[in-house]
């Protein structure tokens, strides 16, 4: 199909999957000349990408237009949504149209509308870490690609230690298939080749939910070691325990309708109530609002310029005890 709509947040697999197109459509010898892409700041972008979209590539290979962010996925003159129901219908099968944004295409926009009648669409949604079993499958998809056979115990260490940093985790399938060398790779290669890169203040809200002091501050360490800013983990850890919160007095009350939970939570995937609900079942309501009271105190001595990693041990160990 000769048009392509990509959109999403992960912006390192969008740039892969668009380098793959590349390469199919063009050949590098004429791609200077049939290859085009067009800022979404310039008035003529529209124009001239159309007047592309309808000339013949030159010498062999295809035509690639790239339109970056454009405003065809948002308001569209009248004029210009005339032009593109006349041509959209005639575009030669050797031009292909790529339009890409960070943001789900309105299928209620009239542009949206008619291009959606000839465009293949494609997402590239960020992965929320917690999302355990939605990274192994992309993880599974990517080693595929990657021409990798792992153990199925081995993807759930591979996802543990790159997280859902893509970019990351293409890296480190490239260096397990050089040393797997055809052989299935299991768990234990994993965690001997794969650093644990993951480490994140969601992980160290975990440990703390559990009171695992020990785990916690190597967290903590870890966190640090890697620069992580301690007034952004201290707001992470405010945000996740509200969160927590929240949920756990919405469960007290015996409210029933997720979505109303999930607004008053500020949670974007009424899904994720699932797992909420088990983490925080065996925590008492007024642990977690104590927890929020010493998470409070640790900004404030953050924002004091107390000593960054004392202060976030110091009171983490408050609220673990």
């Amino acid at each position: 199909m000769p048009i392509h709509i990509y959109w999403g947040e992960d912006e390192f697999l969008m740039s892969r999957v668009i380098k793959q197109l590349r390469s199919r459509v063009l050949d590098e010898r004429w791609a200077s000349f049939n290859y085009s892409e067009y800022p979404p700041d310039s008035k003529d972008s529209i124009p001239q990408a159309i007047a592309d979209i309808m000339t013949p590539p030159l010498g062999t290979g295809g035509r690639l237009v790239y339109l970056p962010s454009s405003t065809l996925l948002g308001v569209c003159p009248k004029e210009m949504l005339q032009q593109l129901e006349h041509i959209l219908a005639i575009v030669p099968a050797t031009n292909f149209l790529l339009i890409t944004t960070i943001n789900k295409p309105d299928s209620r926009n009239k542009s949206v509308k008619l291009l959606l009648q000839f465009a293949q669409v494609k997402e590239f949604p960020s992965i929320p870490q917690w999302q355990t079993d939605t990274l192994i499958k992309q993880a599974r998809n990517l080693a595929k690609e990657t021409g990798i056979e792992f153990a199925p115990d081995a993807y759930r260490v591979l996802v543990e230690a790159v997280g859902n940093n893509t970019r990351l985790l293409v890296t480190q399938l490239e260096k397990l298939k050089v040393y797997a060398n055809g052989v299935t790779v299991n768990a234990d290669t994993v965690r001997e080749l794969v650093t644990n890169n993951a480490t994140n203040s969601l992980q160290l809200a975990s440990a703390i939910r559990t009171g695992n002091v020990s785990l916690a501050l190597k967290l903590v360490e870890d966190l640090i070691a890697r620069n992580e800013p301690a007034l952004k983990i201290a707001a992470t850890l405010t945000t996740t325990f509200r969160t927590w919160l929240v949920v756990k007095l919405c469960i007290a009350a015996n409210w029933q309708d997720d979505s109303a939970i999930a607004f008053l939570a500020e949670i974007k995937n009424p899904k994720r109530l699932y797992f909420l609900r088990q983490e925080v079942a065996s925590i008492p309501a007024s642990n977690l609002q104590k927890a929020l009271s010493v998470l409070l105190e640790l900004e404030l001595m953050l924002k004091n310029g107390w000593d960054e990693k004392t202060t976030l041990q110091t009171q983490i160990v408050k609220i673990c005890a």
